[in-house]
C-alpha cells in the first residue's frame, strides 16, 4: 500500500479553481480567497485527523464552498427566502 501523496496548499488551491472553474477579477481578490482557502482546507484537515483517530464520525473534504469564509457561505446559502412569487 502506498502513502497518499500531499499536495501543497498552492496545488490544492490550483486543483480547486481548475475543478470548480473558480477565477477572480483582481489579483488582491484572488490572494485574499487564498488566505480563506487555506484556513478552509487546515480545519479540514484538523477535522479529518481527529476521523483518524476515532474522534468524530466523519470526513470533510474541498467542495465548491472551499474559498468562502463560514460568514458568507451563511449569508448566501442559509435563511428564509420567503415564498416564490405568485404562491399564496
Amino acid at each position: 500500500m502506498t502513502a497518499p501523496v500531499l499536495l501543497s496548499d498552492q496545488e490544492e488551491w490550483t486543483k480547486f479553481k481548475t475543478g470548480f472553474k473558480k477565477s477572480y477579477e483582481a489579483p488582491d481578490e484572488e490572494s485574499r480567497r487564498f488566505e480563506i482557502f487555506q484556513n478552509n482546507l487546515k480545519n479540514i484537515k484538523e477535522h479529518n485527523e481527529k476521523f483518524a483517530k476515532g474522534e468524530v464520525t466523519y470526513t470533510q473534504g474541498v467542495n465548491q464552498f472551499a474559498d468562502l469564509t463560514p460568514e458568507e457561505f451563511k449569508n448566501r446559502f442559509t435563511g428564509y427566502r420567503g415564498k416564490p412569487k405568485g404562491s399564496n
